[in-house]
């Protein structure tokens, strides 16, 4: 029987083995280039630093030894986060306007991960929300027929307070396992990540739409925990040409 000083020692070197445990399954030495993509959420309305989920995903990656780079062609003007505040978020736009700014900004930014969350303004402006999911699978496709190979993480869109609003989007979450499902059955480095899930509608600032800075958090955590499993199935392409 082992003397009770011992097993608290134990103990006390399991619990910091867990502590540990997030940055053991985490990995080092890699170029990402992200290209934040999709509209106010992803520019960062709501946030008090305008930073959204940019600056937590950055230093996350940074932190475990990553060369990280934001490209994009809307930087957050706003935003604290000055060391990289590049972004393709535009506060208002529809998929459809976010996938033309897209095809503008990929032969200049080539990223090799983009996070995308895109379909808010849709669903509370009431528009084509039949084909909306089509228009992101369409979104998704244009953007990986670029040479670049790019690992696109497709996130559901937060909650929203208005009922109508958030009836669209619960049905347009649903939508997007199978949307990514599809690409990623056909070989594609595409995946899914629940961050709207983390978010509640208790989270959400006054206009009933954008998270606040702790749901910011979670979300940026979300794309981080994404980003890990994609490395770990080889989803982490080498960059192509010089930074931006």
């Amino acid at each position: 029987m082992f003397p009770r000083s011992s097993m608290r020692f134990n103990l006390a070197t399991c619990a910091a083995l867990v502590a540990l445990l997030p940055s053991a399954l985490s990995f080092s030495g890699r170029v990402c280039r992200i290209m934040p993509l999709g509209a106010s959420i992803t520019y960062g309305v709501g946030s008090s630093d305008w930073n959204g989920y940019r600056a937590k995903l950055y230093l996350a990656l940074q932190k475990d030894g990553n060369t990280v780079n934001m490209v994009g062609n809307n930087p957050s003007v706003n935003g604290t986060f000055k060391t990289d505040p590049d972004t393709e978020g535009w506060p208002g736009y529809i998929i459809d306007q976010v996938a033309d700014k897209m095809r503008q900004s990929m032969p200049k930014n080539r990223p090799n991960i983009a996070t995308i969350l895109v379909g808010t303004n849709d669903m509370t402006g009431n528009i084509d929300v039949a084909n909306a999911p089509k228009r992101l699978g369409k979104l998704i496709d244009d953007l990986l027929a670029f040479p670049p190979l790019t690992l696109v993480i497709v996130s559901s869109l937060p909650p929203n307070r208005n009922p109508d609003f958030d009836k669209r989007i619960k049905a347009y979450n649903a939508a997007l396992p199978a949307v990514v499902q599809q690409r990623a059955n056909a070989g594609r480095s595409v995946m899914y990540a629940d961050c709207g899930g983390l978010v509640a509608v208790g989270d959400l600032n006054s206009d009933g739409t954008h998270p606040k800075d702790a749901a910011y958090g979670r979300i940026a955590q979300c794309f981080y925990d994404a980003i890990v499993a994609a490395e770990k199935k080889g989803w982490i392409w080498p960059v192509q040409g010089p930074a931006p």
